[in-house]
């Protein structure tokens, strides 16, 4: 699959990229949306495709396509709309696969899907069609000529068996010859496909636990650099503790002794008063929402000792943790 369509990470709540950019008439293509529901007041995602668009199958991740329910209506092209409340909570994310084959007249245009976030489907059918302005659109480039025939003498140029005969070779390099046109995506990790994330974050040293959220590996590796900057921090620890669980962490460090008379005594950071001073020791505490047990399946011990075993990854080895963990 093909990096993310770039432009949208900031703006909006959802991405799109298509399989391909460049496509021949009666070609198959895949349209793929990734979203996330921020909110309940806006749970509806509207997609408006071409008219000579015809649509083989749509998919959702996660999900069984025979309970996926798709609003449909045509008029001046086709409008699907999901309702994502039916199946995501906000905060969640997944990814919306569309497969069309193009029906289009032979010669060169283009075609142009479009997406964005409404609170209801419009009952009315021309406000149906009306996109708003928050709306995203991505084009398809569709030729009626193969590329490959400007490098064969001008005569063949009006020959309609070599020109399809062409297509058929161009759509085996196609996805090839893509990748290697948007190679620089696949460096983003904003943009790169899912499947890219754990050799992505190898590259900057990191080892992705498979119980992270995909959304939060993404952050977690544009922020690397930071992140190591300050590694064995109470300031590192805390972030990545809210990046892997979405919730409140609070840190409380004690890096003093106790006061002993005598000897080299002196006032400074190494000074302490009381008995119940523990020197080196980090004290975590944590508010957990409960939704991170269902998304992890873990019960509450087992979701403990995974925080337990990032803390110990995270902070010096001489130091001692003690944790505790509120779920809400």
């Amino acid at each position: 699959m093909s990096p993310m369509a770039a432009g949208g990470k900031d703006r909006y709540s959802f991405e799109m990229a298509l399989d391909r950019y460049v496509c021949y008439s009666m070609e198959a293509v895949t349209l793929t949306i990734r979203v996330r529901l921020e909110t309940p007041s806006r749970t509806i995602l509207c997609l408006h495709l071409p008219q000579k668009v015809e649509v083989e199958s749509i998919s959702m991740d996660n999900f069984d396509d025979n309970m996926l329910t798709v609003y449909s209506r045509n008029f001046d092209g086709k409008l699907l709309a999901v309702q994502l409340s039916k199946y995501l909570d906000p905060g969640q994310s997944t990814q919306l696969h569309i497969r069309a084959r193009l029906n289009t007249i032979t010669m060169n245009h283009y075609l142009s899907f479009c997406a964005w976030m409404a609170s209801d489907v419009p009952d009315n059918t021309s406000q149906f069609f009306t996109e708003p302005k928050e709306s995203r659109s991505i084009e398809l480039a569709v030729k009626a000529n193969a590329e490959y025939m400007r490098f064969l003498p001008e005569i063949y140029s009006y020959d309609d068996f070599i020109n399809r005969f062409l297509m058929m070779f161009e759509s085996f390099w196609k996805p090839i010859n893509q990748q290697i046109s948007q190679g620089e995506n696949y460096y983003d990790p904003y943009l790169t496909p899912d499947n890219f994330l754990n050799w992505l974050a190898s590259w900057v040293g990191m080892e992705i636990d498979e119980t992270f959220p995909k959304e939060r590996i993404r952050e977690l590796i544009k922020n690397a650099v930071p992140f190591y900057h300050s590694r064995g921090t109470a300031e590192s620890l805390r972030y990545f503790l809210e990046m892997y669980s979405g919730g409140k962490v609070e840190i409380s460090e004690r890096k003093a002794h106790n006061m002993i008379i005598g000897g080299p005594m002196g006032l400074g950071d190494g000074l302490a008063l009381g008995t119940e001073n523990k020197p080196n020791t980090v004290s975590v505490s944590m508010i957990v929402p409960f939704s991170e047990l269902e998304r992890t399946g873990f019960t509450k011990d087992k979701y403990s000792k995974k925080i337990k075993q990032f803390i110990r990854n995270i902070v010096p080895a001489h130091t001692v943790f003690l944790l505790s963990c509120k779920y809400e």
